[in-house]
């Protein structure tokens, strides 16, 4: 049986395929509150990738930990890490994004870093070495996002670029405008390059991207076999006659914040606090059946599914949502405990494997102020200012320096 990043990867790739004997019920497709510490650790923003994390601290500085095959972690070694290291960055960092063995760091005055896994021009660097630690390569910066395999940008003017493998359109232009193309034989952009105007927040997930306009309407570009775009209707198909939108199309209005999974689902959340959710229902990631597309179990439009939310995050195929009470829930795949409990409402066997899942909403803590997402992991801060990991670590992801593969009691991180 495979075991740590492939295992990942088979549940990912199993665990939201369409179901084609109504017996059988396997997925076939890809893809408090114990403290542990009483050392107050206040991290002003972070982020989670496919399996290893960036957390700021107070004084701007960079934590990382977990995966590190490709150098995401920026230390200068491609050693794992079960706990957090200090990264040095030029400058005070304000934001960090993770993508797929990826990683970037946006400090004050504008300069955004770049480390990691290359091989696509992920980096924007207009080279394909990957790098085990920060690189400049962009300045006048304002947002970033990752996505597995692609980034986006927003300038201090509110353009947005990108860059990075453009697979099944995921940054919005076309193959003839791109500069390169890797070894998989995608065409890639090294360089950053301007797609759209206006734009004030941004996600990405896996070959396809989101942005929200000033005037809160919501843009969704890229891969859509599992209707993760909210689009009912895409302009293309690919070689596998699969779907997907190759410029910024509408997808609703009225967004202040949006959160891109891996390729399963994607949140939208209004300013009245409504939570809105689409893609790929047959594991609970939308947290409905009662979808518009039942022969696919597809919601392929917004459907609001929560009120009073402040918060959204979103992993491989699994979410969460922080309520403005300071309530955190979460749903989806659980097979590694990222819920905070080893089982769920529903489960399919994959072979000898047993994937668990939950659909309905379950509260994994309270008191809670922001909240991340990784592939298999979920990671909050609570209002004593600890920052608490639950889920997969096989990586060391958790970043609490256990030696489990996962961990189902969320557990304090300290950073040294």
């Amino acid at each position: 049986m495979a075991t740590g990043r492939e295992r990942n990867r088979t549940i990912a790739v199993l665990c939201g395929a369409v179901v084609v004997v109504a017996v059988v019920a396997v997925a076939m497709f890809l893809g408090m509150s114990r403290s542990g510490s009483t050392s107050r650790m206040t991290s002003e923003q972070m982020a989670c990738g496919e399996d290893h994390v960036l957390v700021i601290d107070a004084a701007g500085d960079v934590y990382a930990w977990g995966h590190n095959l490709m150098g995401e972690l920026g230390d200068v070694t491609c050693d794992d890490k079960s706990e957090p290291v200090r990264i040095e960055v030029p400058g005070r960092v304000v934001q960090v994004a993770a993508g797929d063995e990826l990683s970037f760091a946006l400090c004050k005055n504008g300069d955004l870093y770049a480390w990691g896994n290359n091989e696509s021009y992920q980096m924007g660097d207009g080279m394909n070495i990957s790098r085990m630690e920060p690189e400049k390569i962009m300045e006048d910066v304002e947002a970033i996002a990752a996505g597995s395999y692609h980034a986006l940008a927003i300038k201090e003017d509110g353009a947005l670029y990108v860059w990075g493998r453009n697979k099944d359109g995921a940054l919005g232009i076309a193959e003839s405008d791109c500069d390169q193309t890797d070894e998989s034989g995608y065409a890639c952009q090294s360089t950053a390059v301007k797609l759209m105007d206006d734009v004030v927040d941004i996600s990405a997930g896996l070959d396809y991207s989101m942005a929200i306009t000033s005037d809160g309407t919501l843009y969704a570009w890229g891969h859509n076999v599992e209707g993760q775009l909210g689009l009912a209707e895409t302009d293309s198909v690919n070689d596998n006659d699969q779907p997907y939108q190759s410029v910024p199309a509408k997808v609703m209005d009225g967004v202040t914040d949006v959160a891109c999974g891996a390729r399963y689902q994607a949140l939208a959340l209004t300013e009245a606090g409504d939570l809105y959710c689409w893609g790929k229902a047959i594991v609970g990631s939308v947290s409905t059946r009662e979808v518009d597309d039942t022969e696919n179990m597809i919601q392929t439009r917004p459907l609001k599914i929560m009120e009073d939310v402040k918060e959204i995050a979103a992993g491989s195929a699994h979410s969460l949502a922080l309520k403005t009470d300071g309530t955190l829930y979460t749903w989806g795949v659980n097979n590694y405990g990222q819920m905070g409990t080893k089982r769920g409402e529903f489960q399919y066997a994959i072979g000898e494997e047993l994937i668990y899942c939950q659909e309905t909403p379950r509260e994994l803590a309270k008191n809670v102020e922001a909240i991340a997402a990784g592939g298999f992991m979920s990671m909050y801060r609570s209002a004593d200012g600890v920052l608490r990991s639950v889920g997969c670590n096989v990586y060391g992801q958790l970043g609490i320096g256990s030696e489990k593969s996962s961990v189902t009691t969320p557990t304090a991180i300290s950073l040294k």
